[in-house]
């Protein structure tokens, strides 16, 4: 058992890191990597749509290969053209994430809480802050994908230091929830 959470701590402290170091990315180049994004799914939609056509063109069927093709290839290269048409869209995808998340961090809280746990308040606080990261992303109120982005950023930021907190707070509440569990070892004595 003990193994199993030490691997669950590390995979989750992993993603932790991995999206703290995203979100400082989106801070000090925001725009950029929005270019950046937006570039590369452009590049990914024409070669999926090249692939759909050479497809057709060798098999010399699949009408639908032709118009699939056609419309990725299109799209593609519109993307890849003029990447702020749909630079609004990543502030979108992100947020999704971070609902995502803050639904796993709010089921964290409820085994904390199961388990006896005073902390689940914490990672209950913590998970709902992150929900609402997410719900502001999604609305992008700023109407900036510059100031959007670095709103990102920082909710990706605040994203891996809560799920580092949350994952600390849940193992801890169930090793000593197990902890209570496990029988003493001691020595008998016959009572006379």
């Amino acid at each position: 058992m003990k193994e199993l959470f030490k691997r669950i701590r590390i995979a989750v402290y992993l993603s932790a890191v991995l999206t703290i170091a995203m979100g400082v990315v989106l801070i000090v180049w925001p725009m950029e990597v929005t270019g950046l994004i937006c570039r590369v799914s452009g590049a990914l939609l024409t070669i999926m749509g090249a692939v759909y056509l050479f497809g057709y063109f060798v098999e010399k069927k699949g009408i639908l290969s032709v118009a699939g093709g056609l419309l990725f290839v299109l799209l593609g290269v519109w993307i890849f053209i003029w990447p702020d048409s749909v630079a609004g869209l990543v502030p979108i995808v992100i947020g999704v994430v971070l609902l995502v998340h803050s639904l796993k961090d709010f089921q964290m809280a409820a085994e904390a809480k199961h388990c006896g746990s005073e902390g689940w308040k914490v990672i209950f606080l913590l998970a709902l802050l992150n929900c609402a990261f997410g719900v502001v992303c999604i609305g992008n109120s700023f109407g900036l994908i510059t100031v959007a982005m670095r709103l990102l950023g920082f909710a990706l930021v605040y994203d891996g230091v809560s799920d580092m907190v949350i994952v600390y707070h849940t193992v801890r509440a169930v090793r000593d929830a197990a902890m209570k569990l496990e029988p003493i070892d001691v020595e008998a004595h016959e009572i006379q």
